[in-house]
């Protein structure tokens, strides 16, 4: 299970911790391309509970060593759908039977905990572990099994920088270093995309961001020295450009830093004013932020750091980036793993506030989700929006609401999906609040949600976008998550699954709208809803031909099949052989559309 994160994390002068463990390809002695620093997630003893892992922050314990895949006793030649269909035998879950003495070793991840992999390993004698993950992106490792036993640094890396290098590492001679970068190179400036300010969203409607009093960013970046000599007259500067034209730049005053001092590294905050424009434009935007050193950096790598935001001219809303056609994009998927805890549901969110938000009504989401395991078909969910009513002014208000508590939530829209077939995986689905339209009010804090009780499906999220530094300016969450243990309660984790990753979701608008001429075009409601023995079914206009009519029970049980001939008149379906329960009613119609409503029986 992922962990998730209940409190802001405050923004210390070692709040790169992590960034400052790096993992290095040094020798690779094949294919030179694969040299250089890889995005690398470091299980210190805090966040893991490793709590004899080595402290990598200290420049005296940074190892260097072959790469070499560790083999357990699981049957060769078997692939593993838990490791992204990766060789099973390589994902030590079970004891390991070559020798890794003084080698760094590889494994997949996979279903066991990420304790049990690094124990394995250790005991085949590996001086360290790389884990690599069944999807992009970096992951937070734990378990307890042998965490009080590991010895040895285990450091995370994203499933393509694993495709990148397993070839390499199968052929041999691939050498990393795992280390601090403090006092590795004489000048060594730096800074990371968890360090600079971002737009509060990447998707922003262009109905709200007329000009800047509506969009207005905040521009500045923490960077930090590394490097053993003190560096003077530093500067930052920072360039936007918009269609191939730089529409904003600005430099910083120089500025000083010390040496380190043992792991204590000296980080600065360098505020780089303000930026917004008479009159925004749609389209997509890109900042880069810069650092210039006053003496030749040693390491430039993470001297430059890029990001992006978008205006929209379709008034869609996300935090997660998009692509062309402002569909979310998702690099991974995430699920509540149920090894130690079962857990009857949970919630990903995207928190929405506008000052202008009554000039539009939210409409839908669009969302993805990719399977578990092998199978997704049946598989139910939930599209949600909700009043975030609690007050408080904003993430350091002591009346923030704790996670356990019972957030004040007040849901004011709703619509069901099911997932018909693994065809679907990681496919974006529009779904329109049965509501919709509905109308928001200004400065009113909102959650548009993703809700399954599945534990089947992950919902689709983007890894390549951090709002560790954003958030902490800000001070506005981005992507709350619930989730409801078996027997247990509601508990909101305001942080989700860290800042490193976002719910890849979209949310929806469209401007104010009669709702007698919305009606017209939109699908109708059922009724009676609560409905004992004849359930009729308005139809959209322009729907013709044959008809089926589906009706599935919520564990995804197809329970009432019926074909019809569209004349012209609502549908009737008899549902008095149905027991008393919650359903999902599926119409698909000869064009192709389908329909989908939740409604229930109770007599």
């Amino acid at each position: 299970m992922e962990k998730l994160f209940t409190l802001l994390i405050s923004f210390l002068i070692l709040n790169s911790i992590n960034s400052q463990v790096i993992f290095q390809v040094t020798e690779s002695p094949n294919d030179a391309s694969l040299l250089g620093v890889y995005d690398s997630r470091w299980a210190d003893p805090i966040s893991s509970g490793y709590s004899a892992t080595p402290d990598m922050t200290n420049s005296g314990n940074a190892i260097e060593a072959e790469l070499v895949f560790a083999e357990d006793a699981t049957t060769f030649g078997v692939l593993d759908p838990n490791a992204n269909n990766n060789p099973s035998w390589q994902d030590a879950c079970e004891p390991v039977i070559n020798d890794l003495t003084g080698k760094i070793a590889v494994v997949y991840r996979s279903f066991c905990w990420h304790d049990i992999k690094a124990y394995y390993a250790q005991q085949a004698g590996a001086i360290g572990v790389i884990i690599i993950n069944r999807e992009p992106g970096t992951f937070g490792m734990g378990g307890t099994t042998y965490a009080s036993s590991i010895t040895i640094p285990v450091v995370a890396i994203g499933s393509e920088e694993g495709d990148l290098l397993k070839a390499q590492i199968a052929a041999g001679g691939v050498v990393a270093f795992i280390g601090t970068k403090i006092g590795l190179h004489p000048n060594d400036m730096g800074t990371s995309k968890s360090d600079i300010v971002m737009a509060e969203s990447f998707s922003n409607p262009i109905s709200l961001s007329q000009d800047s009093s509506e969009l207005n960013l905040d521009l500045g970046l923490w960077t930090y020295n590394q490097g053993s000599n003190p560096q003077n007259g530093v500067t930052a500067s920072v360039n936007i450009d918009f269609e191939g034209n730089t529409i904003h730049s600005f430099t910083s005053n120089p500025v000083n830093f010390t040496a380190p001092l043992g792991i204590v590294v000296d980080t600065q905050y360098i505020d780089l004013g303000n930026f917004g424009r008479t009159s925004w434009q749609s389209g997509v935007y890109t900042i880069t932020y810069s650092i210039y050193p006053n003496i030749a950096d040693d390491d430039s790598a993470d001297n430059v750091v890029v990001s992006q935001f978008k205006v929209t001219n379709d008034n869609t809303y996300s935090k997660s980036r998009v692509d062309v056609l402002n569909q979310p994009i998702a690099t991974s998927g995430k699920y509540l793993w149920e090894g130690v805890t079962s857990y009857d549901d949970f919630e990903v969110c995207i928190q929405y506030k506008n000052p202008n938000a009554s000039r539009l009504n939210a409409t839908g989401l669009t969302y993805s989700c990719t399977p578990v395991g092998s199978s997704m078909s049946g598989e139910l969910l939930e599209v949600r929006l909700y009043e975030w009513n609690d007050v408080f002014s904003d993430a350091n208000d002591p009346s923030f609401p704790a996670p356990a508590s019972l957030w004040s939530l007040n849901q004011i829209g709703s619509a069901t999906d099911f997932y018909i077939d693994e065809s679907e995986s990681g496919v974006n689905k529009y779904l329109e609040f049965t509501e919709s339209p509905i109308s928001l009010n200004d400065n009113q804090r909102y959650l548009f949600c993703v809700y399954t009780s599945s534990d089947s499906l992950q919902v689709g999220f983007d890894s390549k976008i951090d709002y560790y530094a954003t958030v902490n300016n800000y001070l506005e969450y981005s992507g709350p998550v619930k989730t409801l243990a078996t027997g247990g309660s509601s508990q909101w984790y305001a942080a989700g699954f860290g800042f490193e990753t976002t719910p890849a979701i979209v949310a929806h608008f469209d401007f104010p709208t009669n709702i007698t001429n919305y009606e017209s075009d939109k699908v109708l409601i059922p009724y009676p809803n609560p409905t004992a023995n004849l359930l009729t079914i308005p139809l959209r206009k322009k729907v013709a031909g044959k008809v089926t009519v589906e009706m599935f029970d919520l564990s995804g049980k197809l329970v009432l099949t019926e074909n019809s001939l569209l004349n012209g008149a609502p549908l009737k379906i008899n549902v008095s052989a149905i027991t008393n329960g919650s359903y999902l009613i599926r119409t698909i119609f000869s064009d192709g559309t389908q329909d989908s409503y939740k409604i229930a029986v109770n007599r």
